[in-house]
């Protein structure tokens, strides 16, 4: 009975890891667009991301979302590389969870 509990207790701990762990990857890119949508504020890169399309999403409830508006601003308007940080996909929408700008 022992081994039985042991076994369950490292199969809750690994099933629990696996859902709060989020795979997160990175695109790089030129500004194509910056648009205010009702819900988001949303950056075309002339990359596509892992998601498989050129728009990310940096959504309006993120604790960090004014920065990122205006990050993707100096990006846009300076010429500069967009970096981005994917959390999610919403459909094929990138949803962003943070980035910054480089030269």
């Amino acid at each position: 009975m022992r081994m039985t509990t042991v076994l369950l207790m490292t199969f809750a701990l690994a099933f629990s890891g696996a859902s709060i762990a989020r795979a997160q990857t990175v695109t790089s890119g030129k500004v194509v667009i910056v648009a205010g949508d009702p819900g988001d504020f949303v950056v075309e890169l002339d990359v596509a991301g892992s998601c498989g399309s050129k728009y990310f999403h940096v959504q309006r409830v993120n604790q960090n979302f004014k920065e990122m508006v205006a990050i993707a601003l100096t990006a846009f308007s300076t010429g500069k590389t967009m970096t981005f940080f994917v959390t999610s996909c919403a459909a094929d929408r990138n949803i962003t969870s943070h980035g910054f700008v480089s030269r």
